[in-house]
């Protein structure tokens, strides 16, 4: 689930989806059977599928391109980070009873005459529904909560939620969750530390000329994973471009400096080159 499958379509993403939403389904229906520890299991892995729904819903508006960027990393960085999403459906499978007993209490369980002539199997589907998205909106609300906490309790700025990324801009759907303590915030800029592209993959190429690429690695949709690399952004100075993707050809390596900010207008790439104008970003050593 960290990575998104190369040149996924979104028939693919759809009978992804149709099989976590029947996961779903069939935690429902077993919750009525099961009782005591068992039961808590069922509430752990129901939150696991509609956090899986979630990102998968994300992931198809994300790959339309719908979104401007602002938006899509602050949706991003608000619902899909590491830091946020596992204690979320935790808590979410622990109140996850208490909300199912306050529905099977509401004025739905009155709702007979309505079932008999719309039918049983169809209003049922609309109480499951309304079951998945209170379950959803909760785990969003939660999400956001601690995104936002941990936001300003490690880098101390708002700013992080909105700001751009090079590094985020040329990943763009290829990741389907961030990292929020893998941001280091310098000089009002966002970067990537170098802990943080190791642990995403990120690899450098550098041809003979010393131009620097910003390497991938290739995720296929069922095949096994195999090391094969592309070519998705050029580096400048500490800074990425996208640029047309191709397969990777040379030598790789990991990133010895953190990556981000945004490109500068107005200065051309061959001088963004030279190390000698051009500020490589803060180190290892550098605090967020």
């Amino acid at each position: 689930m960290r990575l998104s499958a190369h040149n996924t379509s979104n028939f693919f993403r759809v009978a992804i989806l149709y099989m976590l939403l029947e996961g779903v389904m069939s935690d429902l229906f077993l919750l009525i059977a099961q009782d005591g520890y068992s039961a808590k299991l069922q509430y752990i892995s129901l939150g696991y599928n509609l956090s899986g729904v979630l990102i998968l819903l994300f992931e198809m508006l994300e790959s339309k391109k719908w979104l401007c960027e602002k938006v899509r990393l602050l949706v991003k960085r608000l619902l899909f980070s590491y830091e946020t999403s596992l204690f979320g459906e935790l808590l979410c499978a622990g109140v996850m009873n208490y909300y199912l007993t306050w529905v099977n209490q509401s004025s739905l369980k009155e709702s007979r005459p309505v079932a008999l002539v719309v039918s049983y199997y169809v209003w049922s589907l609309v109480g499951h529904g309304i079951l998945v998205l209170g379950l959803s909106a909760f785990i969003s609300s939660v999400r956001i909560v601690l995104s936002c906490v941990y936001i300003l309790w490690h880098h101390r700025t708002w700013a992080v939620l909105t700001a751009p990324c090079c590094v985020d801009t040329t990943l763009g759907v290829r990741c389907k969750m961030i990292m929020l303590g893998g941001y280091s915030w310098h000089n009002n800029q966002l970067y990537y530390k170098i802990e943080a592209l190791k642990a995403f993959g990120v690899l450098k190429m550098v041809e003979e000329d010393g131009t620097v690429y910003f390497v991938f690695r290739k995720v296929h949709p069922v095949k096994v994973p195999r090391d094969e690399f592309l070519v998705i952004g050029r580096v400048l100075g500490c800074r990425v471009e996208p640029c047309v993707e191709r397969k990777c050809t040379g030598p790789v390596s990991l990133f010895d400096r953190n990556l981000g900010g945004t490109v500068q207008s107005g200065i051309k790439p061959h001088s963004m080159l030279d190390s000698d104008h051009v500020h490589i970003g803060p180190t290892l050593e550098t605090k967020g």
